[in-house]
């Protein structure tokens, strides 16, 4: 494709370099979402969001499961 003008050109150019550093931020991004992910599976304690499938979590199953974490740390006072 040839530009009939040197502003048709740079526009041209414009819109390419635009492209390009919105696919190079998407990159960074999935890369930041893979760390984030991975981290988020070794750290303790991190809810995770309910299964719609399974309907509404159970109240007393969640008391339980927090009591059972908090048991886990040393509630010493300082």
């Amino acid at each position: 494709m040839t530009d009939k003008t040197p502003i048709a050109a740079m526009a041209r150019m414009a819109g390419q370099m635009t492209a390009a550093a919105a696919a190079g931020q998407a990159v960074g991004l999935n890369v930041l979402l893979a760390e984030m992910q991975a981290l988020a599976g070794v750290m303790p304690g991190v809810m995770t969001l309910p299964d719609p499938a399974q309907g509404a979590p159970d109240e007393a199953e969640e008391r339980r499961q927090q009591a059972e974490t908090e048991a886990n740390f040393d509630n010493m006072p300082v």
